[in-house]
């Protein structure tokens, strides 16, 4: 059975936004998101898994130590999905936060649109 938005939202924050290990991150871009999967927020759109593997492994380097969180509920309707989240310190105030938006096709995700907040 394919996947739907809310699951895939809730694994792509824990197992490839929040975990350092390399190989488990590629492990688990493969298993969730489409291999020609785009990525776009305000500062880059990137294509495929790999480019998507680099640009979190930039992401992950600019804060060490800091954590993604859910910052609310899920919210979707068909193939998209979305979910606010926040990111900081572990059980600390938040420095950054924003929404995540996913396309979902054939039980992966197709596009991630990270919308940050201002």
């Amino acid at each position: 059975m394919a996947a739907g938005a809310e699951p895939l939202l809730e694994r792509m924050l824990q197992d490839v936004f929040n975990e350092p290990d390399l190989q488990r991150r590629a492990a688990a871009i493969a298993e969730l998101f489409a291999d020609d999967a785009v990525f776009a927020d305000d500062g880059r759109t990137v294509r495929g898994r790999e480019e998507l593997a680099a640009t979190v492994t930039g992401l992950l380097a600019q804060g060490p130590g800091l954590v993604f969180t859910p910052a609310g509920p899920f919210r979707g309707v068909g193939d998209l999905g979305m979910r606010p989240w926040r990111l900081g310190p572990p059980g600390g105030e938040p420095v950054l936060g924003g929404l995540d938006v996913v396309h979902v096709v054939d039980g992966r995700i197709a596009r991630l649109w990270t919308v940050l907040d201002t």
